[in-house]
């Protein structure tokens, strides 16, 4: 399939799609957000394309082969054509290739293939403006994929960090296990003037008592022997622990003839060792030649075996966070390689707000060095002018709970004229235990500028169109009124409906205008007292001939009496009859729309109710984006590009009110819009309209 320069689709992603591609990044390890990622991406893929139906493959880390992630309108037959298209295209060296019937975009990050989608593009053209979009897509989306990997794996390894540094503050002393017991066995027999003392560790592998360390007269031949555990010392230490004190070891007969025969010993004592209760080995003294043990040697041996459990425990406990920060030094060097490649700021906080971690972009963004901002407070790291905000998200975010999903952010202006979009989260022990805050930050000056000039160029394409359409009307209706001769009734009937679309056209060229005008801020506002009311019954008698041809009865109930308020009043009917005209579109016939007028909570609420099919839950969010349309018969089969409720939303919020909406599938729609009345205290308050 070739690939065709014309295009009628845009050529680059908007600010808002790149923020939620980006938002795969922070979504990776919730599957209903992830869910919504994939469904975001296919949808701005098959809108670039005018397609029906994408999957997206992701490559499977172990076996190289990608795996089907999530489809929309594809049957079994074409999914299966999908998958053969997306593996051949991993082998063309394009990012955006044809396979088959198939887009094939990869999703890339650093020459790495993270998984693909395929585009059906059912036969149809494929444009080279498409191409930039879908490259567009392709490298955030990897981008992003990749950053998520490395973000599960930084708070995974700081997870481990808190955990085996609260291990090591434990350890008070550093000793080494062998001298500590050389020590005790050393110590033993200078306390109860034994010839002989050993330290037997049970190894419960091998079932062995194993002699770790002893002093005196048969010392090398001792330390490092192993007896099995049914024929030594071992045995005579009942499973209580009760020391055992034997002075006639040939009158005894409880110690076996082969350790008698091997040391010639005649008086022993036994200590049991133990941690937590739990017998790990004896410590040991015999006499060959010496007299017997007395009591109080006993409860010395005791207090000395006490010492030499808890050396072994420190000891084991000491190695195995020697080992942890052995290993966390090699974590933390792996973590700050990672962090100084990554392209985004990244910036971590312990509990108190201090920064702990910031890396090489982040330097870069900020202009701050890291050397002068670790240790520092992170707010103090935001332009003056938000620094008291800054600090107290960092305050709620510490308030906030595990499973919250709480998050923060913004784009704010840096020197420079800097723009930089700051993304904070909390992060979480899985305890619960609040850790602290990580900061990713994004330079999004160029975004920021593309999107300006974007606006730009839209409002300048608008108001070029505006004056010939504006001269096309007036001269079809110069020429409908006879101007250049009679009209016949078939003539006049093509006049009209040439009439109407350039009034169509006219009307979308305004909305376009409008859009671009709240975007840069320059969107014109008369202000003044005006009749909420009065502007309401204005657009309901326009549009009243219109619902009766469509077999719609429109009700007005107007409770008390609204004040007026301060707007502009051909702005407040523009939104008004926005909402109307949405509902007798969708409604259908021999049902009413009603329009609901009174005052609540210090606001005028207008609500607009239909009895049409209601709008699904996960379009409800999106349905005053900018050109957003539903999917389906019902939705498209009255035209519109959708900017009709996003102009609203956008005049509404200019006059500091609401708008809202709450639907049912099967039961209707009702849109609301508050207003808020002069000098008297505003509350947030629900649709309740129903």
């Amino acid at each position: 399939m070739k690939e065709h320069s014309k295009s009628i689709y845009k050529s680059s992603l908007s600010k808002a799609e790149l923020a939620a591609i980006d938002r795969l990044c922070w979504s990776w390890h919730d599957p209903v957000q992830l869910e919504r990622c994939f469904r975001l991406i296919t949808d701005i893929a098959t809108a670039a394309t005018d397609s029906s139906g994408a999957a997206v493959f992701i490559k499977d880390d172990e076996s190289g082969r990608l795996k089907l992630r999530y489809q929309w309108n594809l049957d079994q037959d074409r999914r299966t054509d999908a998958q053969k298209a997306a593996e051949q295209g991993l082998s063309n060296k394009k990012l955006v290739n044809v396979e088959n019937g198939f887009a094939v975009v990869k999703l890339s990050a650093d020459g790495e293939i993270k998984g693909t989608i395929a585009i059906d593009l059912n036969n149809k053209l494929f444009y080279s403006d498409a191409v930039s979009v879908l490259q567009e897509i392709g490298k955030r989306t990897g981008l992003a994929m990749a950053r998520a990997g490395t973000c599960e794996e930084i708070f995974e390894r700081l997870n481990i960090v808190d955990g085996l540094l609260e291990i090591s503050k434990a350890i008070v002393e550093e000793k080494e296990l062998n001298r500590a017991l050389e020590m005790i066995a050393e110590r033993a027999a200078a306390a109860v003037k034994a010839e002989l003392t050993a330290v037997g560790l049970i190894d419960w592998r091998s079932k062995e008592l194993h002699y770790v360390q002893s002093f005196g007269k048969l010392a090398n031949k001792i330390t490092g022997a192993r007896q099995p555990l049914t024929h030594s010392i071992r045995t005579l230490v009942n499973r209580n622990g009760t020391p055992v004190v034997i002075n006639d070891v040939s009158a005894d007969g409880r110690v076996p003839d082969e350790v008698v025969a091997e040391w010639g010993i005649r008086s022993l004592l036994i200590v049991p060792m133990k941690i937590r209760r739990r017998i790990i080995g004896a410590l040991m003294a015999a006499n060959r030649q010496g007299g017997h043990f007395a009591a109080r040697d006993l409860r010395v041996f005791e207090t000395i075996a006490n010492h030499g459990a808890a050396a072994i425990a420190h000891a084991e406990m000491h190695h195995k966070a020697k080992t942890a920060l052995n290993n966390l030094e090699a974590e933390k060097a792996k973590l700050e390689a990672v962090l100084a490649h990554l392209g985004d700021g990244v910036v971590v906080c312990d509990a108190d707000g201090k920064v702990v971690i910031m890396n090489m972009a982040a330097e870069i963004i900020t202009g701050l060095k890291q050397s002068d901002c670790i240790g520092q407070y992170v707010w103090e790291l935001h332009p003056p002018v938000f620094r008291g905000e800054a600090r107290r998200v960092i305050q709620l975010m510490g308030e906030s709970q595990p499973d919250s999903g709480a998050f923060w952010e913004q784009n704010i202006k840096m020197p420079g004229n800097k723009i930089v979009r700051i993304h904070i989260r909390p992060v979480f022990l899985k305890t619960g235990v609040f850790l602290g805050t990580a900061t990713i930050m994004q330079d999004i000056t160029e975004h920021v500028a593309l999107d300006e000039a974007k606006s730009e160029f839209v409002s300048t394409v608008a108001h070029e169109l505006r004056t010939p359409l504006t001269a096309l009307k007036g001269s079809l209706s110069l020429v409908l009124g006879g101007a250049k001769g009679p009209v016949d009734a078939g003539q006049a009937e093509l006049i009209s409906i040439a009439q109407n679309n350039c009034d169509r056209l006219i009307r979308l060229v305004d909305d376009m205008l409008d859009v671009a005008k709240m975007e840069t801020g320059h969107l014109r506002m008369e202000m003044d007292i005006v009749s909420v009311q009065e502007r309401v019954l204005e657009a309901v008698k326009h549009l009243r001939h219109f619902a009766e041809e469509r077999g719609i009865r429109l009700i007005v109930k107007i409770m008390g009496k609204p004040p007026s308020v301060v707007g502009d009043g051909d702005r407040i009917e523009q939104v008004a009859t926005n909402l109307i005209a949405n509902a007798i579109k969708f409604s259908p016939e021999g049902t009413q729309v009603e329009i609901r007028i009174r005052q609540s909570h210090g606001h005028v609420r207008v609500s607009v109710k239909d009895e049409g099919p209601g709008i699904p839950p996960d379009a409800q969010k999106k349905i005053f984006d900018k050109f957003y349309q539903l999917d389906g018969h019902v939705w498209k089969k009255d035209g519109g590009v959708g900017l009709g409720l996003a102009i609203s939303k956008g005049i509404v919020e200019r006059h500091g009110g609401t708008i809202s909406l709450k639907s049912t599938l099967g039961k209707g729609s009702t849109f609301t819009f508050a207003l808020p009345i002069p000098g008297e205290e505003t509350l947030p308050t629900e649709n309740n309209d129903d």
